[in-house]
């Protein structure tokens, strides 16, 4: 049963998702729209500052992806223009040692298109929320799109420009789109 709060702000299309809201109060509202735009403060600063590159920002750019809330190990790089689900970012685990290349996207949510059917409005379709693991040593390739509920097993080499719908086992080099594993290592 969804609250009074949730249908006013889903009724102005401001939230959508029943399952990660639909119990939501009003100050619950506030709170989740104060702590909302400081993660995006953080990402958008993170996505396309070059103000402190010299100081080599992808570093810098981990600790502040931590602060928006996600699980980050040591020495992980994060090139520019990655594109982080920041509304979930506590379903995101980077290990150690792990190499996102410029322009990445991390996606936690998508819409479950599976009862879609012909006639139906796409905007009333729920999200599916799932967690994404990239561990130990991963390195994703340029412009490659993780989705959700992936994971990526230790020093795995993603190829530039791949989607990675499945997960990937350990010590292997995929690529393409879908991404499927091409080598192992």
């Amino acid at each position: 049963m969804s609250s009074l709060t949730f249908k006013i702000l889903r009724g102005m299309h401001l939230i959508s998702d029943e399952d990660k809201h639909g119990n939501i109060s009003l100050l619950g509202a506030i709170g989740y729209t104060f702590k909302t735009v400081w993660k995006l403060i953080l990402y958008k600063y993170c996505y396309s500052s070059f103000i402190l590159e010299p100081l080599n920002f992808r570093k810098i750019r981990a600790s502040c992806w931590r602060k928006i809330g996600c699980k980050i190990g040591c020495n992980v790089r994060i090139g520019h223009s990655v594109v982080l689900d920041y509304g979930n970012a506590e379903l995101i685990e980077i290990g150690d040692n792990v190499s996102i290349t410029d322009g990445c996207i991390l996606l936690c949510h998508r819409k479950n298109i599976s009862s879609y059917k012909k006639g139906m409005n796409s905007a009333d379709l729920p999200f599916i929320h799932a967690p994404i693991r990239l561990e130990n040593g991963v390195n994703l390739g340029k412009g490659s799109i993780v989705m959700p509920g992936v994971t990526i097993g230790e020093g795995s080499v993603i190829g530039a420009g791949a989607v990675v719908t499945k997960n990937i086992p350990a010590w292997c080099v995929a690529a393409g789109v879908p991404a499927k594993v091409i080598k192992e290592l």
